[in-house]
C-alpha cells in the first residue's frame, strides 16, 4: 500500500494520499489546501485520484476539496450532516488553508456509516464518528484508522464548537473504534500518528473507558 501525508496550513492539518501502489487509483483524505503540492504528489507516483474524502466539514480540513476536485476531476465525499460546509460562498482563506480559494465542488456525494470506498483492491470502511461535528467520519483500512479530529495522540477533538458533543464523541469511540485491534495505527487530522493501544493506555480522555460500563449522562 502507498500512504503519503502532507501537513498543510497554519493549523497543520494532516492530508493523506492512499493507494494500493504506484500507478494506481488513489483517494485524498482532508485536502486542506496547497493543491499544487497534492497534485504534484499524485503525478509523481502516477496516481489517478478517484475520490476526495472529508472527515468532517471544518474549513481547515476541506477548504481545498473544491479546487482539488476541479484539478483532478474526482468527486468529493462527505457526510450529509456536514455537507453544508461545502456550499458556502467563495471565500479567500489566506494562511488558514494555505491560501487556497475555496469553492463549492461540482461533484459531491454523501457517505454514511457502513459504506465502503473502493480504491483499486483496497476498501476503506466508513464509520460515522460524530462528536467533533455531527457528520464526522472515520475511514478504516485494516491496520489503519483515518479519524480526522476524533482522537489525537493524548487528546481528543474539541467538542465546544458548534455541533460538537462530548457524549457523542465518546460514544463514537466506544461503539466504532474501541474494538479495533490495539495495533491499529491512528492517523489523526493534526499531530503525530499513534496506536489505539497507546491511546487506550495513556489518553486521559479515553483511559479506562469501558465499553460495558460507559455512561453518557
Amino acid at each position: 500500500m502507498l500512504l503519503e501525508s502532507l501537513t498543510i496550513g497554519m493549523l497543520a492539518t494532516n492530508c493523506y494520499i492512499v493507494a494500493p501502489d504506484k500507478r494506481a487509483p488513489a483517494v485524498v483524505i482532508d485536502p486542506a489546501g496547497e493543491i499544487k503540492s497534492i497534485v504534484s504528489r499524485l503525478h509523481k507516483a502516477e496516481l489517478e485520484c478517484v475520490g476526495i474524502l472529508c472527515t468532517h466539514g471544518h474549513v481547515d480540513h476541506m477548504a481545498g476539496a473544491g479546487p482539488l476536485s476541479d484539478a483532478v476531476g474526482a468527486p468529493v465525499y462527505i457526510h450529509e450532516a456536514d455537507a453544508g460546509a461545502l456550499a458556502s460562498p467563495r471565500t479567500k482563506l489566506i494562511g488558514l488553508a494555505g491560501g487556497v480559494m475555496a469553492t463549492r465542488p461540482r461533484q459531491v456525494r454523501w457517505l454514511d456509516d457502513g459504506n465502503r470506498v473502493e480504491v483499486g483492491d483496497l476498501a476503506l470502511e466508513v464509520l460515522h464518528t460524530p462528536g467533533h461535528t455531527p457528520g464526522g467520519l472515520s475511514f478504516y483500512l485494516p491496520g489503519y484508522l483515518f479519524c480526522g479530529d476524533l482522537i489525537f495522540q493524548g487528546s481528543i477533538g474539541r467538542t465546544d464548537l458548534r455541533g460538537g458533543s462530548l457524549q457523542s464523541l465518546l460514544r463514537a469511540v466506544k461503539e466504532k473504534v474501541w474494538d479495533l485491534p490495539d495495533d491499529t495505527i491512528i492517523l489523526p487530522g493534526h499531530g503525530p500518528e499513534t496506536t489505539l493501544g497507546e491511546e487506550k493506555a495513556h489518553n486521559p480522555f479515553l483511559k479506562g473507558l469501558d465499553a460495558s460500563r460507559a455512561r453518557w449522562d
